[in-house]
């Protein structure tokens, strides 16, 4: 199903609106200004979410941001994903493997490394292009809020 056209401000209509990568595509990149860049962040998203439904066998992906919007004058810099796994249990029951493709999938905040010992203040997904949240069982109504916030809708997509 087609992401439906933009509002006269420029914005997806109110609410969540099923898309497969394609609709994505063609609303967000092809059928929005600065395309070029558009599809460098495209492209993230498209790998971003290959990994991300290797490590969660099912769930969906709600996306917002600049990316999601035609209002910047400027092109926009990144965008911002949330998982919402269909079971939480099977993130419970990752191996060491899949936790580490887990984290890889998140933004993370205050981290310190070891060696060399250094401190950073975030850690972002795909070189920094997107930010990755993981929304926990019952706080999907927070996250739709903070997403849908102005009044602008947001793809979410299925696997």
């Amino acid at each position: 199903m087609a992401l439906p056209h933009w509002t006269p401000q420029n914005l997806l209509p109110p609410g969540r609106h099923p898309a497969d990568l394609a609709d994505v595509y063609e609303r967000l990149v092809f059928d929005a200004p600065y395309q070029n860049e558009r599809e460098i962040l495209f492209s993230a998203l498209n790998s971003y979410l290959g990994v991300a439904r290797r490590v969660i066998s099912s769930g969906r992906a709600w996306v917002s941001g600049a990316f999601v919007t035609r209002t910047t004058p400027h092109p926009p810099q990144g965008l911002d994903v949330v998982l919402i796994p269909d079971e939480w249990g099977a993130l419970k029951r990752l191996d060491d493997h899949g936790r580490t493709a887990l984290y890889g999938l998140l933004t993370l905040r205050g981290i310190i490394v070891g060696q060399p010992a250094m401190y950073l203040d975030q850690v972002q997904p795909v070189g920094g292009m997107l930010d990755g949240f993981l929304c926990r069982p019952g706080d999907e109504d927070v996250w739709e809020a903070v997403w849908a916030d102005g009044g602008k809708g947001f793809p979410e997509m299925v696997w």
